[in-house]
């Protein structure tokens, strides 16, 4: 009896197969072709979700930012109108007194007025700390809005 070498490279009739080569059914190769073409697929959608310039992800905060913008944008517009329409109908004494005590600290000249300064640290404020207080600091340095009323 010969012996068969698979050592030697096959002839046309492919009888004798080199141990080099696999042997696969037709079976597991539909598979793994399947199994291929799955990866393939799933590296496509994921680089599509994940990893483009334009991706799922930045396509969605995008459109979140959008809905954001438009919604402000609609309240500005309503802002717009009610503006437009208060100085269209003109500006009533009680506006006009109301801005000019709020924005330019105007009052009328039989009234006196008690600014007050809210303190914003957590300790209780004791006369001896209003003490060290007015006493570190010069009369140049007090600003008009720390000014009490004996001023």
């Amino acid at each position: 009896m010969k012996k068969k070498s698979f050592n030697r490279s096959p002839n046309r009739s492919g009888a004798d197969m080199p141990s080099s080569r696999l042997f696969l059914s037709a079976n597991t190769k539909r598979r793994l072709r399947r199994i291929i073409l799955w990866a393939i697929v799933a590296a496509a959608l994921g680089s599509f979700l994940f990893l483009d310039s334009h991706s799922l992800l930045k396509r969605m905060t995008w459109r979140n930012e959008y809905t954001e913008v438009r919604q402000e944008n609609e309240k500005l517009r309503a802002d717009i109108e009610q503006l437009e329409k208060e100085v269209s109908e003109g500006l009533s004494d009680e506006a006009v007194e109301k801005i000019a005590r709020e924005e330019y600290g105007m009052h009328r000249p039989d009234e006196t007025v008690y600014p007050v300064v809210e303190h914003t640290n957590a300790k209780t404020n004791t006369p001896e700390d209003r003490q060290d207080k007015t006493t570190n600091e010069s009369p140049d340095n007090a600003s008009g809005s720390q000014r009490t009323a004996n001023d």
